[in-house]
């Protein structure tokens, strides 16, 4: 099936509107790493007109193997790109990635919501070419189970928003690779602030692991560290910006002393500046 037969199959008539696909990839920023709000702003704002009498866009994010999953379609609100507004959002790399000359308002189309996340398709025309039209047509190579991220690789490339982390957690069955590696091993992980760029350093030992331990952010934000904890007080919300890497792996044999033991070491390397969410 093609991205056109699925689009029309929803109700969007490709003939009677003009339809343009994109995929999101940056050199400047990981744009992996944007909330769907953030993305959705970055991709409103543009270098170029390339939206000008644009009715529709479908839009993708880079995936591997020169494919793209599908974000969202939306329709263009404005027939021509707009000065843009000022950024409220406290993002910096959003921000480095958002100086632009036009701007335009974008409605996500709700005729497509359970596809998002899901649906993937093969970037025909090369990955240079990153905006297309639709007549450039895109073949559907498989539509994920609901909840599905990608698949577990290795612990160094653990990297996961909060939003992310949470829709892990939410779908065990569609992520179940995910659940039995960050379940069978403990470690040390870090959580970056990306708002303000500072860290935590945290560990986790036991019989859950890593996930046991991530499963408690998903609950509140903090998982009960007082700093967090204060932090998201000031502001609710905040845990959005995290985002959340693994340091070390550690058998789950070892004691929590032991393992702490591991976590106080990448303290000491990272210094108590960079770790200013940590109260130890």
């Amino acid at each position: 099936m093609m991205l056109g037969e699925v689009l029309r199959l929803r109700g969007l008539d490709t003939k009677k509107y003009t339809v343009k696909v994109v995929r999101h990839e940056d050199k400047r920023v990981d744009v992996h790493m944007f909330t769907r709000k953030e993305l959705e702003l970055y991709q409103s704002h543009q270098s170029r007109p390339i939206f000008d009498g644009v009715d529709f866009v479908v839009s993708f994010i880079g995936a591997e193997r020169e494919r793209g999953g599908l974000v969202g379609v939306y329709r263009v609100k404005t027939p021509k790109g707009i000065r843009p507004p000022k950024l409220t959002i406290n993002n910096r790399e959003l921000k480095k990635a958002t100086k632009s000359r036009y701007y335009y308002k974008l409605q996500r189309d709700l005729r497509f919501k359970d596809l998002e996340d899901r649906l993937i398709v093969s970037w025909t025309g090369g990955c240079i070419n990153w905006v297309q039209p639709l007549k450039s047509e895109k073949p559907v190579v498989q539509l994920l189970a609901k909840g599905r991220r990608e698949p577990f690789h290795q612990y160094s490339n653990v990297l996961l928003s909060y939003d992310e982390l949470c829709q892990l957690v939410s779908y065990p069955d569609a992520n179940a690779d995910w659940h039995t590696a960050l379940s069978s091993t403990a470690g040390v992980y870090l959580i970056v602030d990306k708002a303000s760029g500072h860290l935590y350093v945290g560990s986790a030992s036991g019989e859950k692991g890593i996930l046991g331990r991530w499963k408690q952010y998903t609950r509140n934000g903090h998982g009960g560290n007082k700093q967090l904890k204060s932090l998201l007080a000031q502001h609710p919300n905040r845990q959005k910006n995290f985002q959340y890497c693994i340091l070390q792996t550690l058998s789950r044999s070892l004691s929590r002393k032991e393992v702490i033991a591991y976590e106080q070491e990448f303290k000491r390397k990272l210094g108590k500046l960079a770790c200013s969410l940590n109260s130890n």
